[in-house]
Order: structure tokens, then C-alpha cells, then sequence
């Protein structure tokens, strides 16, 4: 049996954690049903590097979760779209799993292509991480049942355990998470800020916070672009390097927000990372996402708008939640996506006699401790994380070969111009030399007239 497990993959390591606990909770799913893993080919493909040979040689096609609803500046649309049709040509079913809601830049011009890529009849089963009301109007008559469940990403804490046990978390003392993201990404969802704007919460932040004597350490999530901004900041503001953390796999972006008390969080999977991890945090409301994860966990008022993010009202806050002692992820809510699999598995596989019931929570937890994530995912994220750089290295390359292609013309043109104005300025006083011997004589010419009129 081969699964196809389709999901993002990127420097941002957030939404590499999406497939790396699918993959993990998939796994559970299928021992828990007494699967022997060794018959199961768990195939992967990055939404974006679209594999016909792939989708039309698996027996089901599931997209493994992250914001790839909508029609935006990302274009996730399309690719969906791509996958599901070769998989609805050669009836390879297909499964969305946490698909979660991007900026949705829909018109009335593009809106029923939403409602068309929903309407194929491939689908086996959709479930949503949010806004299940608004997959349910485009999905409206297709047959099939909008259920709600939770990011994979929720199962963090367990997923990298065997991990996490290697590092002392804050004990007595507060030590303050400030996630950076480039500047660009406001714009990119219509918010009226810029990277000028977010520095300047940025040093206030550092500046509140070391005047209460509150450790801080500023990080990303792993992106390049983030990455940039945060280097940036640093240069311009001298910001020590103990005061940063970058992280290189998805495994030292988890390991950073573990060792946070608090989190002042813009990306959405280091709110959901910190909630896995039971850290309390705060997030900027730059896309539609963020409200709707933080009302599923039960802290609405932590996702906060852009009119009322300052950073004095940020460090208020994250003193408030702290004192929360009750904080912890929600096993409920974490189990939904288990439930949620494992019923489709259940639907989709042979039955077999030696499948157990249901596992309940401390079941599946103590299964994700013993199948632990290997440093194979570090390894291959490290290089999708070269090859990203040499992208962006040879899109600058480019840009630069480009500019200096049209410098060196204009300097060739200004040469030229020089040449004409040179020349130019010899015609010009070589008639002005003229003018003078022509003054001079008609001068010269007028003086001897006066004089004959005096004799």
C-alpha cells in the first residue's frame, strides 16, 4: 500500500512540523490498526514539486495540513488544484487533513474555483484546522462531511521528546521569546507595517524588557527572508549574539521556544509550537489564521490586532499569562486529528483481526515517544535550506549581473553624452569666438562712420 503524504515544504520550518507529526500520528494510526508499517510505503511530496508518477501510482493522496486554502500571493491554490485533478483522472483518492485558511484574496470572478476544486470526486474525507463554516459553503453538495480538527503541530512535545529531555527549561526565571519575520510579509496580507515598523517594536521590546530585568532572546522560525530582518536588527542595534537564536531544522526551532517562559509570537506555528509546549503566548493578528487558532484553543483575547500590538501592552500581557498556571495543551482537542485518522485508515485498509480499539491520548503520546524523529529530518531540511539559499544567492546573482549590465550602458551612454557636450562646447566657443570678431568689426565699422560724420 503506498501513501501519498502531500504537504509544504520550506525554510520555514513551521510548516515542515506540520508533516513531520502528521507522518508520526499517521504511523500511530496505522499500528494502532494493526498495520504492518513494513507493507506501507509513506511517500512524500512537496505541494509545489508536483510528481504525476507519484499521485498516479498511490493508493490514496493526503494532504497533511498547513494555510493552503484560498487564492492569494502564494498560489497554493493552483497547485492543490494540480494534484487533485491528475488524482480525480486516474481515481486515486484523496484526503485533506488540517487544511487550514491563507488571506483568501477571493472576488467574485475566482471564487468558484474554490467551490470546482472541492466538487471533485476524489475526495474521501476534509477535515480543517478553522473556519470549517467557510469550507462547508464551498463544499456545499459534494458529498461529504467538513470535520474540524486541530494541526498536526499540537503533538510537538511528544513528537520530539526524546529531544526536548536533553535541555533544562527556564526554572524561576523568565526568559522572553520575541519572534522576528521579514517586514515584507505585512504588506504581502494587506497590513499597514513595514520592517521599519516592526523594528522599532522590536527595540522597544528590548528596551522594556531590559529595563525590568527580564531575559529576552529574539528568533525566527527558520526562514531566510525572517532570518534577514533579524540580522539586520542586530547589526543596527548591537544586539549580542546570545540575544538571537536562528534555528537550522524544525527540530532546533522546537528546542528554542521550549526554553522560553513566554512567547511574543507573529508566525502561527510558534503560537502553536508554544501551545504544544505549554508556553503561553501572545501573536499579531496579520492573517485571518491567527484569530481563528487562538479562539479553538480557548485564548482569544492572545491574538491581538494590529491597533492594539505595542510593546508595552505585548509585555503587559505576557507578565499576565505567565501567571497562568493551568496552561496546558488541551488533550481533546489534540485527540481530534488522531479520531480523524483513524477512522478514515479504518475505512480505507483491510480489516485485519490483531487491530486494537481506539488508542485514547497516554496511548498515542507513549507511541510518538518511542518512534522518535530521526536527525535524517535535520539532514534534509539543512539541505532545503542550501538549496533555498543558493535560489535566493542566484536570484540576487542575477538581479546583480542585470543592474550591473544596465550600469555599465548608462555609463557607456554618459560617455557618450560626455563626448557631445564636449563637442558641443567647442562649437559653442568657437561661435563665440565669432561673435566677438563680429562685434568687434561691426564696432570697428561703426567708429569709422562717426568719425567721417564728425569731419
Amino acid at each position: 500500500m503506498k501513501l501519498l503524504i502531500v504537504s509544504c515544504v520550506d525554510d520555514n520550518f513551521g510548516d515542515n512540523l506540520i508533516r513531520i507529526c502528521f507522518e508520526k500520528l499517521l504511523r500511530t494510526v496505522l499500528r494502532n490498526l494493526g498495520v504492518d508499517l513494513a507493507t506501507v510505503e509513506l511517500a512524500k511530496m512537496p505541494h509545489k514539486a508536483i510528481d504525476r508518477e507519484q499521485i498516479c501510482s498511490s493508493d490514496l493522496v493526503i494532504f497533511a495540513g498547513g494555510g493552503m486554502f484560498g487564492i492569494n500571493y502564494m498560489n497554493n491554490y493552483a497547485f492543490m488544484d494540480e494534484i487533485i485533478r491528475i488524482a480525480d483522472e486516474h481515481s486515486v483518492p484523496v484526503v485533506l487533513s488540517s487544511i487550514g485558511v491563507n488571506n483568501m484574496g477571493v472576488t467574485p470572478e475566482n471564487e468558484h474555483l474554490l467551490s470546482e476544486m472541492l466538487s471533485r470526486k476524489c475526495f474521501r474525507a476534509v477535515s480543517v484546522r478553522e473556519n470549517p463554516e467557510l469550507f462547508r459553503r464551498y463544499s456545499e453538495g459534494c458529498g461529504y462531511e467538513i470535520v474540524q480538527v486541530c494541526d498536526p503541530a499540537v503533538w510537538s512535545r511528544y513528537v520530539y521528546d526524546s529531544h526536548l529531555r536533553k535541555i533544562s527549561r527556564p526554572q524561576g526565571k523568565r526568559v522572553v521569546g520575541i519572534n522576528v519575520v521579514r517586514g515584507g510579509l505585512f504588506a504581502d496580507n494587506d497590513k499597514p507595517w513595514k520592517l521599519g515598523d516592526e523594528i522599532a517594536y522590536m527595540k522597544e521590546m528590548k528596551h522594556l524588557l531590559e529595563e525590568q530585568g527580564i531575559e529576552y532572546v529574539f528568533y525566527t522560525n527558520g526562514s531566510f527572508l525572517d532570518n534577514n530582518s533579524l540580522l539586520y536588527f542586530a547589526r543596527e542595534k548591537d544586539i549580542p549574539p546570545e540575544k538571537i537564536r536562528i534555528p537550522n531544522s524544525t527540530r532546533e526551532l522546537v528546542e528554542t521556544i521550549y526554553g522560553f517562559s513566554s512567547v511574543a509570537a507573529i508566525r502561527m506555528h510558534s503560537s502553536i509550537i508554544s501551545y504544544a509546549l505549554d508556553v503561553p503566548s501572545v501573536d499579531l493578528v496579520w492573517n485571518d489564521k491567527i484569530p481563528f487558532f487562538y479562539q479553538n484553543i480557548g485564548y482569544p483575547e492572545r491574538a491581538i490586532p494590529f491597533d492594539q500590538w505595542h510593546a508595552a501592552s505585548v509585555v503587559r500581557m505576557l507578565e499576565e499569562i505567565e501567571s497562568d498556571s493551568g496552561y496546558c495543551a488541551d488533550r481533546r482537542y489534540m485527540m481530534t486529528l488522531y479520531h480523524f485518522l483513524y477512522e478514515l485508515m479504518d475505512s480505507f485498509i483491510p480489516k485485519v483481526t490483531q487491530r486494537e480499539p481506539e488508542f485514547d491520548f497516554e496511548r498515542v503520546k507513549q507511541e510518538l515517544i518511542d518512534d522518535p524523529v530521526t536527525l535524517d529530518e535535520d539532514r534534509d531540511e539543512l539541505l532545503i535550506k542550501v538549496q533555498k539559499g543558493e535560489k535566493h544567492y542566484l536570484s540576487r546573482f542575477i538581479e546583480m549581473k542585470k543592474k550591473d549590465k544596465e550600469f555599465r550602458q548608462l555609463k557607456k551612454d554618459c560617455e557618450k553624452k560626455d563626448k557631445e557636450i564636449a563637442r558641443l562646447n567647442r562649437e559653442l566657443d568657437k561661435l563665440n569666438r565669432l561673435f566677438v570678431v563680429r562685434i568687434y568689426k561691426k564696432l570697428r565699422t561703426l567708429k569709422r562712420k562717426l568719425i567721417s560724420r564728425k569731419k
